[in-house]
This record gives C-alpha cells, structure tokens and sequence, in this order.
C-alpha cells in the first residue's frame, strides 16, 4: 500500500497539483485523498481511475505499470 500511496502523491508533485485541486478534478474527498497519499487508507478502482484521468495517465502508472489494480488489491 506504502508504493501505490508514494505513486500516487508523486504523479500529483509531478504535476503541480495541489491536493485539493487534484481531489477536486478526481471527484474524491480531499481528506481522503491525503489519507491514500499517506497510506491510511485505499482508494478503491473508480477512485483511482478518476485520480489517473485527472493527470493524464493510465492506471498502471500508479503501480509501475506492470499490475493492475486488482491485481495489486486482490493478488495475481
């Protein structure tokens, strides 16, 4: 969980984004938006996809773009 928080808050620093704007064009809570960058919780796959759209790349880019999510979340 600790890699897929690191990812996501990098893509956003990566972008200038703030968190509340990225939260904002994601349609996710901001609050829970920080606590998935800090990994105390998961955001489940709309969320993410919705985060992915938001900054301009596919899914896999939060998980080094060799998983997908279930895969992360659920096992190979």
């Amino acid at each position: 969980m600790a890699d897929l928080a690191q990812q996501i808050a990098a893509h956003r620093d990566m972008r200038g984004i703030s968190l509340e704007d990225a939260a904002q064009a994601a349609d996710i809570d901001a609050e829970r938006l920080a606590q998935a960058e800090a990994a105390e919780t998961i955001l489940d796959e709309d969320e993410l996809q919705r985060l992915a759209d938001a900054y301009g790349v596919g899914l896999t880019a939060f998980f080094g773009g060799r998983i997908t999510p279930k895969e992360y979340l659920f096992g190979a």
